[in-house]
């Protein structure tokens, strides 16, 4: 096949007639390539924040229950040490008895491993261990001891390797024993850092993933896969070294010793002075990622190579057309939103598989109903029917689509948030025969900031101009006369433009929504900006008999800006108040200082924004109802224009009034 095509390519070149072709299947694959790379853009994205929280997760419920266990524990020294009568033995120096009237409330905490009582020196005088040789040794060395004594405050100790026989690895509580604001001794509740190891044991850090906590010096506490029989330190890990510095996070390290990198996350136990870190291999947390990408680059290439092929078809034969209606329900049930034809007496002629699939009416249930009995639309905000879309589109004779969140209500009962539309079937007198209405579960676009919202609505602008290029072109090929010829081609230029100006504007917004944007200023003139703008425009005055009237005379000669994003901000607007004005009527920009900003005022003779749509104007997509027939455009402009004021610290805003125009206010700051 791949032969073929280029045997076919290498003759198209051989045809003067057919040199678009070319030109035609690149302009119409590129939005389509350009799409993919912002779809695995978000994805990587998703998946890289995905794994970041988990691991975040993962070390959060870890430095919570070594948290909350230590609370416990502190509690249970507390009260044993505030009871009068364990203090009136500590006080008359029966620490024997002292130490067996614990046994009774530590035998409910099988995580306590060990009980012992020292005297105000630190010197230890009962210990549950049994080893008597201890009794009478001063441990005023010990980490627990100096902690204790310094305020004379609970306090919880690094892990350390307890003297005698067995030495186990151990953690101390040490609570003082006061009374009367006089100090007893000290009581240490000691911990084997096994037991530590079993309160993390359930907490999941992903395939190949676990979880480990360190003490203050960065000593290794307890580890998921490890046995801790020995002070370990892992003080020179840097993510170690970050979570004792009290701060929390995650991101991916790379580990000299495994030569791989992997997604860490690290959560600090504030009140102690731990620590807790989740660890997960990357290509295990990534794994997903992985295969998600592979597929989309696989779903998307053949996408690609389909249109591709399909273009070079349709250039190359007119029985194409012919074959039309096969192709489109091919593609009908191929479509991803659900399409509803109707009639004159609103019953259903068509449905799609996409449409079978987000209501879970098949269409052999649904064919032939009145619509309103299948599609039951409600408004999200007070769950009232929302189905007078529907009825102004065929009224109207317009498309039609709702801006409000709407609910539809599936066979089953349940709900989907959907994104609706509705516009007019006409016969060849242009009579209004029926409708279509389009809908789609929009739940994963409100999960990924509307990303596929996005590329539907900018593959439905693109499909227009892609139609009409294709159409004139051949029609071009064809033509008699080069008269004609010139006529058609000039036609499908125009289209092909209107292509590149969108592919353009989907590229900025893009930027605008990952952030990749650097507002880099220069020193520019005024004048110049405006000098550009108006021989750009300079075509669309004539066409519509508007002339700009600029004053900014009372503005600075040169000012601070980011002159391409200001052009830009500038020629959005400026063209709409071209386009919006009446005939042989001027629309006015006005330049003025105030403080440290530039104000530009632009005002047309229009007819004015409604109100209803003056709250959206500044959204992706938005057209206005009462736009001119002739004016093309995606409905991207206004929305890039307000984000590049943002970017430049500035803001925009706008007054109207129907039927007597709009002035738009543009404030920057310029030093």
């Amino acid at each position: 096949m791949v032969v073929n095509i280029k045997v076919k390519l290498s003759s198209l070149r051989t045809q003067t007639k057919q040199w678009p072709v070319l030109v035609v299947i690149m302009l119409a694959t590129l939005p389509i390539i350009i799409a993919m790379v912002y779809v695995i853009k978000g994805q990587l994205s998703r998946h890289e924040m995905e794994a970041f929280m988990q691991k975040d997760m993962a070390a959060f419920m870890a430095a919570d229950v070594l948290r909350e266990k230590f609370d416990h524990i502190v509690d249970v020294g507390s009260v044993l040490a505030e009871r009068d009568f364990f203090q009136g033995l500590v006080k008359s120096g029966q620490w024997n008895d002292a130490l067996v009237s614990t046994e009774r409330i530590t035998r409910g905490f099988p995580y306590i491993s060990l009980v012992s009582l020292f005297d105000t020196e630190g010197t230890l005088q009962a210990d549950s261990s049994g080893d008597m040789s201890l009794v009478g040794k001063n441990f005023s060395y010990r980490d627990y001891y100096q902690g204790v004594s310094k305020n004379w405050e609970p306090y919880v100790s690094d892990v350390f390797k307890k003297t005698g026989t067995p030495a186990y690895t151990m953690v101390s509580i040490a609570v003082p024993i006061h009374q009367d604001s006089k100090i007893l001794g000290v009581l240490v509740l000691s911990v084997h850092v096994e037991l530590l190891a079993e309160w993390i044991k359930g907490i999941d850090a992903g395939p190949e993933g676990f979880a480990y906590l360190v003490d203050r010096k960065g000593n290794l506490l307890a580890h998921q896969h490890l046995f801790v029989n020995d002070v370990m330190s892992y003080a020179l890990v840097p993510v170690v070294q970050k979570v004792l510095k009290g701060e929390r996070g995650a991101e991916i390290f790379f580990d000299p010793v495994e030569k791989s990198n992997q997604v860490v996350g690290y959560v600090p136990v504030a009140k102690y002075g731990f620590g807790a870190v989740a660890v997960q291999p990357a290509h295990a947390a990534f794994a997903g990622r992985n295969r998600e990408i592979t597929e989309t680059v696989f779903v998307w290439g053949i996408i690609i190579l389909g249109v591709f092929a399909f273009t070079l078809v349709i250039l190359r034969s007119r029985k194409v057309f012919r074959q039309q209606r096969d192709w489109d329900e091919t593609l009908l049930d191929s479509i991803g939103d659900g399409v509803v034809a109707i009639d004159q007496d609103r019953n259903i002629t068509l449905w799609n598989r996409a449409a079978a699939v987000i209501t879970g009416w098949t269409a052999a249930e649904a064919i032939g109903k009145p619509y309103r009995e299948v599609l039951k639309f409600m408004r999200e905000r007070d769950r009232i029917e929302n189905s007078a879309f529907v009825e102004e589109a065929l009224g109207l004779s317009k498309v039609i689509s709702l801006v409000e969140k709407t609910l539809l209500v599936r066979k089953d009962g349940t709900e989907v948030p959907t994104g609706n539309s509705a516009a007019p079937i006409r016969n060849n007198q242009d009579k209004v025969v029926g409708g279509i209405i389009i809908f789609r579960d929009i739940s994963e676009e409100r999960e990924s900031a509307h990303l596929r919202s996005d590329f539907m609505y900018a593959t439905h602008q693109l499909r227009t101009p892609v139609t009409e290029a294709i159409w004139n072109l051949e029609t071009a090929m064809v033509a008699q006369t080069l008269e004609t010829r010139q006529e058609y081609m000039g036609i499908a230029h125009n289209a092909l433009l209107s292509i590149r100006e969108l592919s353009e504007e989907l590229v900025e917004v893009s930027e605008i929504d990952q952030g990749a944007i650097a507002v880099k200023t220069s020193d520019v003139k005024l004048a110049d900006i405006f000098t550009e703008i108006e021989h750009i425009l300079e075509f669309k005055m004539k066409a519509h008999k508007v002339t700009l009237a600029i004053d900014h005379s009372s503005a600075p000669v040169t000012i601070k800006v980011n002159p391409k994003m200001l052009k830009k901000v500038l020629i959005e607007v400026l063209e709409n108040a071209v386009i919006y004005s009446r005939e042989n009527t001027e629309a006015k920009v006005v330049v003025v200082t105030q403080e440290n900003n530039l104000l530009i005022e632009v005002t047309d003779t229009g007819v004015g924004i409604t109100e209803e749509e003056q709250p959206i104007i500044f959204t992706k997509f938005f057209r206005g109802s009462n736009r001119p027939p002739e004016s093309a455009g995606a409905g991207l402009g206004l929305f890039i224009a307000k984000e590049y004021v943002k970017l430049l610290g500035g803001k925009i805003w706008f007054t109207s009034e129907q039927g007597k125009g709009t002035t738009f206010y543009i404030s920057v700051p310029i030093k």
